[in-house]
């Protein structure tokens, strides 16, 4: 009955207000069909236009249902990484610029990561303010990969190291490329003692 109530609500909203396209692909989207795409590596390819979509809406639009399946696929992978852990992990989410948070009003990785903890409680630790971008850098997307690299080189640092020393931590990034956020993220939490860095990439291109 609630199912269908809110069906027929949808379905009169849409009228009023017709859904994004990349709004409309996410709906269509389940928990079967992202597990389907998954390559090898465990991530989702960036490029196929479902998961295109999905990263859209959830990066510029914090779609809650697009956040609620990419946190589902995403739990899968840090509860692999916890079951091998002796400890508890650690979530860190890779740190947006404030100028940059204020102009969107929101972090999509730390989104991602308490989208993780709702789809799995208690599985992990959550430190979102572990990690600090000291320095705004230009977007990633469309710069060559020397460009890349040489972008995040000491653009990212650990904010309070007693968060993350000795824990096994678990950066949470939406779409990797070349690896250079990776890098940065992992390297300034080694420095400030953490016992192990994993990456946990929803999409890769």
């Amino acid at each position: 009955m609630i199912r269908t109530i809110v069906r027929i609500c949808t379905h009169f909203f849409d009228i009023i207000l017709p859904p994004r396209r990349t709004e409309r692909i996410v709906r269509a989207l389940s928990n079967e069909a992202l597990q389907s795409l998954a390559t090898h590596s465990g991530t989702l390819p960036y490029h196929e236009p479902s998961i295109t979509a999905l990263v859209w809406e959830l990066k510029y639009r914090k779609n809650s249902e697009a956040l609620r399946l990419a946190g589902t696929f995403l739990a899968e992978g840090a509860m692999a990484i916890a079951e091998e852990s002796l400890s508890k992990p650690v979530l860190v989410p890779v740190p947006m610029h404030h100028t940059r948070r204020k102009a969107r009003g929101y972090n999509q990785t730390e989104a991602l990561c308490e989208a993780i903890l709702t789809a799995a409680p208690n599985m992990c630790a959550y430190a979102p303010n572990a990690l600090v971008r000291v320095r705004n850098t230009i977007p990633q997307q469309g710069l060559p990969k020397h460009r890349r690299l040489k972008n995040m080189l000491g653009a990212i640092e650990t904010r309070d190291s007693g968060e993350v020393a000795g824990k096994i931590c678990i950066v949470v990034d939406d779409v990797s490329t070349t690896g250079a956020t990776a890098h940065e993220t992992k390297r300034a939490l080694l420095e400030a003692g953490a016992k192990e860095v994993h990456i946990l990439t929803l999409a890769n291109s």
